[in-house]
């Protein structure tokens, strides 16, 4: 597969990631504002639900942070390819 394929799909990827952790983000901070509306909860354990949904932002936010090194690392290589003359 060419590099820049490469680099199209780690994009693609980056961009859903960032899309979802966002929303788990409304989700936890929506979930908050109900729960201090019907009592004051601040400081409270998190619900199980909750846990998994902090869980699952975390998870996103390893594959925005992996991704993202993993594009630093095919540009390095794209240079070093372009550097000896290799099509891409």
């Amino acid at each position: 597969m060419e590099l820049h394929k490469r680099m199209e799909l780690i994009d693609t990827l980056l961009e859903e990631a960032e899309q979802k952790r966002t929303a788990l983000t409304h989700t936890l901070n929506a979930r908050e504002r109900v729960e201090q509306g019907e009592e004051s909860t601040h400081g409270a354990p998190l619900t199980i639900e909750e846990e998994g949904i902090k869980y699952e932002h975390d998870l996103w936010q390893r594959v925005e942070s992996s991704g993202t090194e993993m594009r630093k690392v095919l540009e390095e290589i794209g240079d070093l390819e372009r550097q000896r003359g290799v099509r891409q």
